[in-house]
């Protein structure tokens, strides 16, 4: 068989693969990750879940594969006073809402969590926690700023209701309260220690 001429061919006169293009241009603060062949399949879609305590009180927010909306998402919990603005949503700064990053746990893993401090209710500028519709609209109004903001699209974002049990509730506690963090970075270090000098000295 004769090669075909004009460019290069592999060993058997097919040409080799080429590497399908990159995407061109800087990416913005908040602008979506490059679509994806399976983009809109179960698997991708993004959840905000409206979480709620064993006892049907108001827990606060997880988010689902919101890697692109993180500075949005901590935003949302500023101590500071200001206002979010996000695509035609304005998110007043409620001084009881802690946001964050959780690796692993029992209710879900690889999420970011916005926590209600229930400790803080009745201080200057918290979540309206008694106004029980409040929870479930928070919830649709950072879903609308997303989708606005072209975060995500309309067929990529859900938001969905879910009651922690009494375990999961303990455990995403445990996680977002400071006191984990000492205790885990306390496990670190001491796993890292130095070890015997006549060790060291090896190495």
């Amino acid at each position: 068989m004769t090669k075909a001429s004009g460019g290069r061919t592999g060993t058997k006169g097919v040409p080799p693969p080429q590497s399908p293009a990159k995407a061109a241009g800087p990416a913005t603060k908040y602008s979506p990750s490059p679509k994806k062949e399976k983009e809109g399949k179960k698997a991708d879609i993004k959840k905000i879940v409206i979480v709620s305590n064993p006892d049907a009180t108001p827990f606060g927010w997880a988010f689902h594969g919101f890697y692109d909306a993180k500075e949005f998402l901590k935003s949302l919990s500023n101590r500071n006073g200001k206002t979010t603005h996000f695509g035609d949503e304005v998110y007043r700064p409620f001084s009881n809402l802690t946001t964050k990053w959780v690796p692993t746990s029992v209710f879900n893993n690889l999420i970011w969590v916005i926590r209600i401090d229930k400790e803080l209710d009745g201080s200057d500028n918290c979540f309206p926690l008694l106004n029980i519709k409040a929870h479930a609209a928070y919830g649709n109004k950072i879903a609308r700023g997303i989708i606005q903001e072209n975060v995500f699209g309309v067929n990529e974002v859900v938001a969905i209701k879910a009651t922690l049990t009494e375990t999961e509730a303990t455990d995403l506690e445990e996680h977002i309260s400071p006191v984990y963090n000492d205790v885990r970075d306390a496990i670190f270090h001491e796993a890292i220690k130095v070890m015997d000098s006549d060790v060291e000295d090896l190495i």
